[in-house]
């Protein structure tokens, strides 16, 4: 190779590694910005709709009575217990979210207020509950309605037992870890929770 041909070559090679290393700077120094359509953005979390996050099963057991004043249990009363196994589901309902519920802050935080958690689903399994004592007295009929009766006082202990045993938190905690995983893949980059009475939490 002639020199002037080498000169060429290297003259083309300087301006291209240049170029290149002008364009990596560029890419790693610059500033990029983020446009986040908050009416999009609501649209989008609203469509998720009922979001259930937390389920729990419940072991209930109740017991269920008629008593009359002047009349023994024994002759007139009527008495049942029940065993109850039921799924309790919780999570929040995003349909509730206005417009107003989200909001970009200063350093480009979407803020987002949440629904409350709530019990969504409470359902009796029959195949797991069962009667465990019924006791009639000897000068009346058995009400055939009392294990209906019962059964319907079951599902409400059952719900009760749940939220006694946290499950509104647990669904507000993995509500916000789901609703922080999608809102990242929609491009928010950060995102902050804001609960009624709770605290500010930043995901």
């Amino acid at each position: 190779m002639s020199l002037a041909a080498f000169l060429m070559v290297a003259v083309a090679g300087y301006f291209m590694w240049r170029a290149t290393s002008q364009a990596i700077v560029a890419e790693v120094l610059a500033p990029h910005e983020q446009h986040i359509d908050i009416t999009t953005l609501v649209t989008q979390v609203r469509e998720l709709n009922r979001l259930e996050t937390a389920s729990m099963r419940v072991i209930h057991v109740s017991t269920i009575t008629q008593t009359y004043n002047m009349v023994p249990d024994s002759l007139g009363g009527d008495k049942l217990t029940f065993l109850a196994t039921g799924d309790v589901i919780a999570g929040l309902d995003l349909s509730q979210i206005k417009q107003g519920d989200a909001w970009t802050e200063k350093d480009g935080t979407i803020a987002l207020r949440l629904p409350p958690p709530q019990v969504l689903v409470t359902r009796i399994d029959n195949k797991q509950s069962r009667v465990l004592t019924r006791n009639t007295g000897m000068l009346r009929r058995a009400d055939v309605d009392l294990e209906s009766r019962a059964r319907q006082y079951a599902e409400q202990g059952v719900r009760e037992e749940a939220i006694r045993k946290g499950i509104l938190e647990m669904a507000s905690q993995n509500g916000e870890k789901k609703l922080a995983d999608f809102l990242h893949t929609v491009g928010v980059q950060k995102v902050r929770f804001i609960e009624i009475a709770n605290a500010p939490v930043a995901r």
